[in-house]
């Protein structure tokens, strides 16, 4: 029992010392690559759209969608296995290895399934059923080449 009397010694000090420090706040840690999704406005969803947001198929147009966010979606379609195609992940390498575009908070907006309807109104696809969903990665892969001529 004596062996142990300088380690209890030592972690009875360990507390007593953590408890009469001031406590640190601890900042975000992020990794490499990983950008913070700045608070926005709340996402349409497939309940709350408001009238003419969806086409005739029950899909948002992805018509102004930025080539940060088309980059982000490819990542989210891909990682959910939205499109077999190899052509949502060729896309989405080549969107996001232009410049600045991984950097840009509407390429994390896309990796979370929010497809930017104008530069202050995003909608939610992950609210749409997995058909839906998989329709909007297929058009937005569509719209792909032009925004890389761009």
């Amino acid at each position: 029992m004596l062996k142990f009397r300088p380690v209890f010694l030592a972690l009875t000090g360990c507390l007593a010392l953590s408890a009469v420090l001031p406590k640190a706040e601890a900042a975000p840690a992020l990794s490499s690559g990983q950008i913070m999704v700045p608070p926005g406005p709340a996402p349409m969803t497939a309940t709350t759209a408001t009238p003419g947001v969806l086409d005739y198929d029950g899909i948002p147009t992805v018509e102004h969608a930025s080539a940060e966010n088309v980059g982000g979606l490819m990542y989210y379609c891909y990682a959910h296995h939205l499109v077999t195609d190899t052509t949502v992940r060729t896309l989405g390498r080549q969107l996001a290895a232009r410049e600045g575009i991984r950097a840009n908070p509407a390429y994390a907006w896309g990796g979370q399934g929010q497809l930017m309807l104008s530069p202050t109104v995003m909608f939610d696809i992950t609210t749409l059923n997995r058909d839906q969903q998989e329709a909007v990665c297929s058009r937005s892969a569509l719209r792909g080449p032009a925004l890389l001529a761009q």
